[in-house]
């Protein structure tokens, strides 16, 4: 009875959507659910785990394990989780906590700091305090220097090395080298207050390793767990992830092949079929998009770029997707292009959100600020990555003052010890050379999320907020809170508007040498004359980065929730500031995408 209580219940809060019913009810032990933006796939991941915990597929004291790339996205499952299950659940009298004991959520690196709290110091002492220890970055070998931990520039070298090796999945490399990675680590890191980010997950695996009754501890706690946006997973969450997996195991894995845009950073290649056929994952894809229901150019563009990843030689075009692509004859012209069609869209909606999403900082990119400031327009600065070094050091800074106040108030938080860390960040800054328009906008996101601590999240503990504070610093993932900021117009890089949206979405410089850039496809393009995909002359390298190109720009088409408007300039100017003749993106020439007439301003 119960059992069929809790179907009607859920097949009604998901308007009979049969392949999210599916997913929902299936009985089968593992299972892939590929889900494109906008298909419900969160919402179906939650009615997932209520039908398991109202059914009694879990109980105490085991749990479903829930782990997500980015830490951001962790905590907004948490949060739904506290606000939709006990209402989907209380009518089998399942409280609130037993829902809480029946599910731990995280990103990895949160799953692997807590198991080194509990049993980290049988590797070493220091790990006894891992919420002490300061999170720092292993890329860079003079950054560990700077450290002063008495680090020789070799090991520093092999260490950053090790890193490299992660991103580039050099497994000989690290197989080889991993004891060494963790020995120096020991010997230099964690005496001295330090942890690399890499090293979270390293210490745990080698935990795993030499103690295999925590490792059984830990596979038979948790029987089920589900992975979300497993297309970002790394080397080091793949190993841990089979680590954990034995034949026992309930698997479900979530995600999107075609939103993998962190390539660069180690995210693995084809991951979602290397996971299909390591476990013998069953897959049901979700297609019913709700972002788009109603709105047919959008659904048009959204399917036709994902019938292109599937088939770039001949895919299966049903109907061409009518685009607005704005032409201008040059940079100057296409930023007061861009100025007037924000005007416009401003003029018949005043509280529409407008993002202006690029690939990277580019010359066109500071004209159009520079006509922003003529023009008197307001707008949210955004264009920041996880590479560069203001934004890393003002993450590292806040982060530091976080833990010296928190701990100095014996891991008390409230309101009052946040606005202490701010003032103390805010003198730090103001002694120091960094980005000012990076540090401000920063300073203003921070205070957000802070906001959001004690309104949305009040529902975590002291403990869970302290962690989730601590979470984001270290991921350098303040940019994940720019869907909070009340200004109309957003400046970005669409890897730092990944997971947002907006209404209205510019994609400006959608030109031959910009978007794809020279470092990126067109350097090793061969037919660059034409600016056109030549796919007989194609070798495996070009593909793998046309898969990147288009895995981008499908991410930054998909971030409007309306309208995407694309803009480009028949002249560019290039990186010896001169001006040359360019064309058309090579992005906007696939097929099943089509030209609007008469649009341009």
């Amino acid at each position: 009875m119960i059992e069929e209580n809790i179907k009607e219940i859920i097949k009604r809060e998901h308007n009979n959507d049969n392949e999210q019913i599916e997913v929902i009810f299936s009985d089968k032990k593992r299972i892939l659910v590929e889900a494109p933006a906008g298909c419900g796939k969160t919402k179906t991941m939650i009615s997932k785990i209520a039908y398991m915990i109202a059914t009694k597929q879990i109980c105490n004291p085991k749990k479903i394990l829930v782990l997500t790339f980015s830490v951001n996205a962790a905590y907004k499952i948490k949060k739904e989780l506290s606000s939709i299950l006990p209402s989907l659940l209380s009518r089998f009298l399942i409280s609130p906590l037993e829902i809480n004991n029946n599910v731990f959520v995280s990103n990895y690196h949160g799953f692997c700091r807590r198991i080194l709290k509990l049993y980290g110091y049988l590797l070493d002492e220091n790990l006894a305090k891992i919420e002490y220890l300061k999170g720092v970055d292993d890329d860079k070998p003079e950054k560990l220097v700077e450290l002063k931990i008495g680090l020789p520039s070799e090991v520093a070298d092999q260490i950053s090395s090790y890193s490299d090796a992660i991103k580039t999945l050099n497994k000989k490399y690290l197989n080889k080298y991993f004891e060494y990675y963790i020995e120096k680590i020991k010997e230099y890191f964690l005496p001295n207050g330090y942890i690399p980010f890499n090293a979270i997950l390293l210490l745990t695996l080698k935990l795993f390793s030499e103690y295999e009754r925590i490792l059984d501890f830990y596979r038979s706690y948790y029987p089920i767990i589900i992975i979300d946006e497993f297309q970002d997973t790394n080397i080091l969450g793949w190993t841990l992830l089979k680590k954990l997996v034995t034949e026992n195991t309930h698997l479900m894995i979530m995600g999107d092949s075609l939103q993998r845009i962190y390539g660069f950073i180690g995210a693995i290649p084809n991951i979602m079929e290397k996971a299909k056929q390591k476990f013998g994952l069953y897959e049901f894809k979700l297609s019913k998009n709700y972002r788009y229901n109603g709105n047919e150019d959008m659904l048009t563009l959204d399917k036709n770029v994902r019938k292109i990843a599937q088939n770039p030689l001949d895919p299966a075009i049903e109907k061409n997707a009518i685009v607005d692509i704005l032409e201008f004859s040059n940079q100057i012209e296409e930023a007061n292009g861009i100025i007037s069609l924000i005007k416009k869209i401003l003029g018949q909606t005043p509280s529409a959100k407008i993002a202006i999403l690029v690939k990277q900082r580019s010359k066109n990119t500071s004209i159009i600020l520079d006509l922003f400031g003529k023009n008197n327009i307001s707008y949210f600065y955004a264009l920041y990555s996880e590479e560069d070094v203001s934004y890393i050091n003002f993450h590292q800074m806040l982060l530091q003052e976080f833990i010296d106040i928190v701990s100095t108030y014996k891991n008390r938080f409230n309101k009052t010890i946040c606005n202490k860390i701010i003032q103390e960040a805010r003198k730090i800054v103001n002694e120091k050379n960094e980005d000012k328009e990076i540090v401000n906008s920063l300073f203003y996101l921070f205070q957000i999320f802070l906001e959001k601590i004690f309104t949305d999240f009040n529902f975590l503990s002291m403990e869970e907020k302290i962690e989730l504070i601590r979470d984001v610093l270290e991921n350098k993932a303040l940019k994940q809170y720019m869907g909070y900021i009340d200004a109309n117009i957003i400046i970005s890089t669409i890897h730092g508007a990944k997971g947002l949206e907006w209404e209205y979405v510019i994609l400006p410089d959608l030109e031959q040498y910009s978007f794809p850039n020279w470092k990126g496809l067109c350097g090793k393009c061969r037919n660059k004359q034409e600016c056109e995909i030549d796919w007989n002359q194609a070798d495996s390298n070009f593909e793998k980065e046309f898969y990147e190109e288009l895995n981008l720009f499908y991410v930054g088409v998909t971030r409007a929730r309306k309208k995407v408007y694309f803009t480009w300039s028949k002249k560019r100017l290039n990186k010896n500031n001169k001006e040359e003749q360019t064309k058309l993106s090579c992005l906007l020439r696939l097929p099943g995408i089509i030209h609007r007439k008469n649009n341009a301003f």
